[in-house]
This record gives C-alpha cells, sequence and structure tokens, in this order.
C-alpha cells in the first residue's frame, strides 16, 4: 500500500488515502496498520466489532475506538 495525496473522494473534497499497486484505494477511516507486518491492507470484521484483519498475513487485531 501507497500512501497519496488527493486520492479519496469526500464530495467535492479530495484527501489523502492508501493506494494498492493494482489502483484500488482505500479511505483511510476503513483501514488500521497491521502491528505484526505494518502494512495498511486490513479491513473490519463485520461479526467481531473493533476487530481487524490483514489481507497480507492474515493477523487479526483489535483496534479500540
Amino acid at each position: 500500500m501507497l500512501w497519496t495525496q488527493n486520492a479519496w473522494a469526500h464530495g467535492d473534497n479530495r484527501a489523502a488515502a492508501y493506494q494498492c499497486a493494482n489502483g484500488h484505494v482505500l479511505d483511510p477511516q476503513t483501514t488500521r496498520q497491521c502491528p505484526q507486518c505494518g502494512v495498511h491492507d486490513t479491513y473490519a470484521l463485520a461479526t467481531e466489532a473493533g476487530t481487524f484483519e490483514c489481507t497480507r498475513c492474515r493477523h487479526r487485531f483489535i483496534v479500540n475506538a
């Protein structure tokens, strides 16, 4: 994942976001950095509140709001 400026649209405004090598853009509000491998390519698990899973190493971790 690469940190890129002006890649995520919020109405008429643009904000920074994470972008993978294939061009997919992730809103930084919906992803967290994996504490095990350091990438930001993670997603929230719908079945476990506050729990994220890394798409690279599959590590699951909890983020306290």
